[in-house]
């Protein structure tokens, strides 16, 4: 299992897009979760909000998700793939904002606007994103990479309540919720600045085993010799001779 493990994991980090979007999710997640583990005791001892709206708050996720769902499509054709990959990641690392900045006097407004904006955000993202990883990885590595993928991103959650939870603690409920919503602002940066953003269609699913970093499939009774550089995503190009 250990060389399986080690082969999930580098091909994540030597392929040139999906190490950025692990980048951009992982941190996306960390600092979000800083906030919402606290959002809502934020919205009960600070803002005085009740259940039933706390309740309409959260539907908000819901609803933007809906739509994210249903327009990610249309994204992808109007700007192309990795352009929506980008676009998408600004909108949900600005949508934390909306949780400090809601006044005390009428929050609910700004608190759907942000969950809203936060639920639209993330779904588009993650089926674009997504759909990129599971097109761009060979059929084989499919549950590593998912793996290793999963370990990175959902592995700074619990290191984003345990964060949060600990600056609320502190300081305040409202600085833990400005902490996470600043610390998202530049998280869209890795998939911005990096090749992902040049992809304009989705690839073609890849059925084709590629070698990895010397890790190849066994072929019948071939000789297998090995190109570094030749894939363009940090791996290597296997020539049977």
């Amino acid at each position: 299992m250990l060389p399986e493990l080690k082969e999930g994991v580098a091909y994540v980090v030597r392929h040139r897009h999906l190490k950025w979007i692990a980048a951009c999710t992982g941190a996306s997640n960390f600092f979000g979760q800083i906030g919402f583990s606290i959002l809502v005791l934020y919205m009960a001892r600070t803002l005085h909000v009740s259940s039933f709206w706390a309740g309409a708050v959260f539907a908000g996720f819901g609803v933007g998700s809906i739509v994210g769902a249903l327009t990610t499509t249309r994204l992808q054709k109007a700007v192309g793939v990795g352009r929506s990959i980008c676009l998408t990641a600004v909108v949900f690392s600005v949508a934390g904002l909306a949780f400090p900045l809601a006044p005390k006097s009428f929050p609910v407004p700004v608190l759907v606007a942000g969950t809203l904006v936060a639920g639209f955000g993330g779904m588009a993202y993650n089926i674009s994103q997504v759909s990129l990883r599971q097109a761009i990885t060979p059929e084989r590595l499919q549950g590593r990479m998912n793996a290793t993928m999963r370990w990175i991103v959902w592995g700074t959650i619990p290191l984003g309540t345990l964060t949060g939870g600990a600056i609320a603690t502190a300081y305040s409920l409202r600085t833990a919720l400005w902490v996470g919503a600043i610390g998202s602002l530049p998280a869209f940066l890795p998939v911005l600045l990096s090749s992902v953003r040049s992809i304009r269609e989705m690839p073609e699913p890849l059925h084709e085993p590629t070698p990895l970093d010397g890790i190849v499939e066994p072929t019948s009774g071939a000789t297998v010799r090995l190109d570094a550089g030749a894939t363009g995503d940090g791996g290597v190009a296997a020539r049977a001779e």
